[in-house]
């Protein structure tokens, strides 16, 4: 089971195509180039159904694959395998251990190392150096067997282990990214995107009758503090700020920065209020919270924040962030360092 794991490719479409270019380019080389070789060396019937039949077979397995849908375990782990085996009966057959005939064995090798992980491709490669130790051993004796073996071999792992070491560090390079688009980088809250795809599955999933609730927030006059103290003061300011919603949030809930001072929190399964409970101590605790700089110095700020509630206030993602974005705009301009929420007989926004 563990052998058809490591036989799966990263992406099905990549896979598809690398397997399709490289039959593609070994048959066309086929036709084209054997009945040039030096003795026009020809292909016995035999050989010529097997290598005809095969290219019949790959190409009625990727429409299928790529039309019908349905790729399964066992058939991406023995298709590569199959191919080698191809191979190695058709150079058997024909009794060619040319350079010519061996080289097809990195196709395997490259399919292996470009489009499957570690265990995969070294799988892969150890089938195609196999392969090629079969054909060259079963028309030479081993004492001239073993250069072409050693020679080949050695092509295939370098090969392997270049394309491997390649994709390795593409790999880190995909997580790297992906977090750093799910990860604020200075507060190590989770971005926007994170936000919307929680609140998006808590809206439309069957969730909780009590609905979805949605906190924004933003610091009270955070410009007059970056003027004070500098970005870094302000920095210092977010990142505490941050730590404390982390630290008072339940499991479920979601603490995101949106952008400069806003933050926000869902709160699936959250009643309105619950909602208006969370949010006062939010304002209540973080007016008596001291924030300390890395100078020493002690300041105070407060915060001004927004709810919304779905399906008491809005029916969709859009409309609960522009209802929680108009309460918060209403607790700034009645003052700050408060809760904002509509009045229920606001309309319900639904923005498409």
């Amino acid at each position: 089971m563990r052998l058809l794991l490591w036989m799966q490719p990263r992406s099905h479409a990549a896979a598809l195509w690398s397997i399709g270019l490289l039959a593609s380019v070994a048959v066309l080389v086929t036709i084209v180039f054997l009945p040039l070789q030096p003795g026009g060396r020809d292909l016995t019937p035999t050989a010529a159904v097997l290598f005809f039949g095969s290219v019949a077979v790959f190409v009625i397995g990727c429409w299928v694959a790529r039309y019908r849908r349905i790729p399964t375990l066992v058939a991406w782990a023995l298709g590569p395998l199959l191919a080698v085996l191809a191979i190695v009966v058709l150079d058997l057959l024909t009794s060619d251990v040319s350079v010519a005939a061996q080289v097809f064995f990195f196709f395997p090798t490259l399919y292996g190392a470009s489009q499957l992980r570690r265990a995969g491709a070294v799988v892969m490669t150890a089938a195609s150096v196999v392969g090629v130790s079969i054909v060259v051993l079963a028309s030479l004796p081993l004492a001239a067997a073993a250069p072409d073996i050693g020679y080949v071999s050695a092509a295939l792992i370098t090969t392997a282990v270049l394309l491997i070491r390649s994709g390795e560090r593409q790999d880190e390079l995909v997580t790297r990214l992906e977090r750093m688009a799910a990860v604020d980088a200075l507060t190590g809250l989770a971005t926007r995107r994170v936000l919307d795809e929680a609140a998006r599955s808590a809206i439309t999933g069957a969730g909780s009758h009590e609905g979805t609730s949605l906190i924004l927030l933003d610091v009270d006059e955070f410009k007059s503090v970056n003027d004070r103290y500098g970005h870094p003061g302000g920095d210092e300011v977010l990142v505490q700020l941050a730590d404390y919603l982390v630290r008072s949030a339940r499991r479920d809930d979601v603490v995101c920065r949106l952008g400069g001072d806003e933050m926000a929190v869902l709160l699936p399964g959250c009643s309105v209020a619950a909602l208006q409970r969370r949010a006062e101590q939010i304002v209540a605790e973080v007016a008596t919270h001291p924030f300390m700089l890395h100078s020493g110095e002690e300041i105070r700020v407060s915060v001004s924040v927004g709810l919304a509630n779905a399906p008491a206030d809005a029916v969709d993602l859009q409309g609960l962030y522009l209802r929680a974005d108009r309460a918060l705009y209403e607790a700034k301009r009645s003052g700050r360092n408060r809760v904002g929420m509509l009045a229920d007989d606001s309309p319900h926004p639904r923005v498409e």
